[in-house]
């Protein structure tokens, strides 16, 4: 009888045992299971795409048949840089977005300095609501209105320059294209770099700024020495993610100058949109959206690299 009794005991706990096994490898691999759902989003909307894009710089003509190709090597590259404006238009990007990031920088932060120095707390959150108004302008709208306002005959900008200054108003939108662009982007995003500066200017310690006033370091000391250093991780990241998004930049420029006049303003944003839409050129536009994406990857790597994510919570 033993025998059989053993029998039935192995059967029932036959179940259990791997119910046991599916628990510990869900308890083992917890966080696997939950990064898989995103993982799985990130390579439809990211990998796939961009392989594709890989793929039609490498070919003729895109055709139903992916197989049936003719694959022409990096005869696109040379195509983009040759006839396609890849290079000038790299050269505009990167002026736009060291220009615009160092202003936004250094204004966000004065902005943020001066709204944390305030006693009254109405007063601050008036500052607070006042100043990220700018942000939540859509880029088609602000580029409307900065051409209303920007024109020499109508324009509230050419107007007041006229009456209230002994100088003339200059054709902002043709004579100084870049510069207006550069300005307006910084008008319009000069509040994110504010809202993280003032989040971050609010976390720092009020001990170590009664330290450093205590021992009688002027203002700007207790800036450089003790307040910017505790907001080191602050800035990067500010810096990061604003050096992306502006290398992103379209809506506004397209808007304002539709990348004139001429080639004035045409970021590679705006390069690739014209080879694809206008040009029919839809090889050179991923070729050239290839290149920008891979000095766009380079870029940040080296900036994490240079000042890195540890050293910066050091």
């Amino acid at each position: 009888m033993s025998t059989p009794t053993q029998t039935q005991s192995e059967t029932r706990t036959k179940p259990e045992g791997k119910i046991a096994r599916v628990r510990r490898l869900w308890n083992d691999h917890l966080p696997i299971w939950f990064i898989a759902p995103m993982a799985m989003v990130m390579v439809l909307i990211t990998f796939f795409p961009g392989a594709y894009d890989l793929y039609l710089s490498l070919i003729k003509e895109p055709t139903l048949n992916v197989f049936a190709a003719d694959f022409v090597g990096l005869s696109n590259f040379s195509t983009a840089f040759s006839r396609g404006g890849a290079l000038h238009s790299l050269i505009i990007t990167i002026t736009v977005v060291v220009s615009a990031l160092i202003l936004e920088s250094v204004l966000g932060f004065v902005l943020a300095a001066l709204v944390a120095g305030v006693g009254s707390g109405r007063l601050k959150s008036f500052y607070r609501v006042l100043f990220i108004i700018p942000m939540a302008v859509a880029p088609v709208s602000l580029a409307t209105i900065g051409r209303i306002m920007l024109n020499s005959e109508v324009g509230i900008i050419p107007y007041v320059i006229n009456s209230a200054t002994p100088f003339t108003a200059p054709a902002f939108l043709s004579k100084m294209p870049l510069l207006t662009v550069i300005l307006m982007d910084t008008w319009n995003w000069t509040p994110f770099m504010f809202i993280i500066f003032y989040a971050g200017l609010s976390s720092v310690p009020d001990t170590l700024v009664e330290a450093s006033r205590v021992d009688g370091a002027p203002l700007w000391r207790r800036y450089v020495h003790v307040i910017i250093p505790y907001m080191k991780p602050v800035v990067f990241v500010a810096t990061l993610i604003r050096m992306i998004d502006l290398f992103r930049t379209f809506g506004v420029v397209y808007g304002l100058t539709q990348g004139g006049p001429g080639t004035a303003t045409q970021l590679v944003s705006i390069n690739i949109y014209e080879q694809m839409f206008v040009n029919n050129q839809v090889t050179v536009a991923a070729a050239i959206a290839v290149v920008y994406l891979i000095m766009v990857v380079a870029l940040c790597n080296i900036v994490i690299a240079k000042v890195g994510f540890d050293g910066v919570w050091d």
